[in-house]
């Protein structure tokens, strides 16, 4: 593997994504880095971890922020070969290509409610409520309060963060985390927002005071299984949250808050 690099895609119009396929059959209006996203997701979460395929495509997405890390693969194409003397007859050929290994995306606030302690899911941004537009981002509410969220602060949610088997143990998982905390420190009004657009009554808001602004902190659901390595990355877990299922895999919240002073913005 030769030295990784990153892309990275901004929140992006995926109307023409049809999440019964999947994303080598997307058409071309997809941004190609969102399809290198899907193919490690698929290949993690439908395949290794048993998502179901129309499942793992959700509303956050097209809102969300995402990296790709890739990697140049050296694949062989021709394999050498030689005579009975040990001559070469036939020299090795072989193709490298940039071939996409590990995801994470950033949804900004607003969010769902807090998953309920025991309760299951079968996508984390796809509430059981007939009555939500899943086409628009879920409504500013006050949530119920937890460990290390008083139900009114906005957050950011990192996630979706997979990594391809072989390239396991290499920091690639690391790598993701850096980046996109690093990117949202130095753009931390990115996602806050606009009076004009949104409206005081759309942020639930009712003087100036009240509008939503990100103030460093951030959430993950992480998988139980893999709760200790969000806690080596800074992030503390919360026992307010519980543990709940989500697709059949216990999960449980997880919080990190980022300094935000100006010198980070710079």
């Amino acid at each position: 593997m030769g030295t990784p690099f990153i892309s990275f895609l901004g929140p992006s119009n995926l109307d023409d994504y049809d999440n019964k396929f999947s994303f080598s059959q997307q058409p071309e209006s997809i941004p190609k880095t969102f399809l290198d996203a899907m193919e490690v997701r698929e290949e993690i979460f439908v395949r290794e971890q048993g998502v179901p395929q129309e499942n793992e495509f959700d509303s956050d997405d097209p809102r969300a922020c995402h990296w790709v890390v890739y990697a140049s693969v050296n694949t062989t194409t021709q394999a050498e070969q030689k005579d009975a003397a040990g001559n070469v007859v036939v020299r090795k050929q072989s193709v490298t290509k940039s071939q996409p290994i590990g995801t994470i995306r950033l949804v900004p606030f607003p969010h769902p409610p807090h998953p309920e302690p025991g309760s299951s899911y079968a996508a984390d941004a796809l509430e059981t409520d007939p009555e939500r537009d899943f086409s628009q981002p879920p409504p500013y509410i006050v949530d119920r309060a937890t460990t290390y969220h008083d139900g009114k602060e906005p957050y950011m949610k990192l996630g979706r963060i997979a990594v391809l088997k072989e390239f396991r143990g290499a920091g690639i998982a690391r790598l993701l985390v850096s980046a996109a905390m690093t990117w949202i420190q130095q753009n931390f009004t990115y996602f806050n927002p606009s009076v004009k657009t949104v409206g005081m009554d759309g942020m639930n808001a009712s003087n100036i005071g009240e509008i939503p602004v990100w103030k460093g902190l951030i959430c993950v659901h992480a998988q139980e299984q893999v709760a200790k390595t969000w806690a080596k990355w800074g992030f503390q877990l919360d026992e307010g949250m519980g543990t709940w299922m989500e697709e059949g895999i216990a999960h449980v919240g997880m919080f990190q808050r980022l300094n935000l002073e100006p010198s980070t913005a710079e």
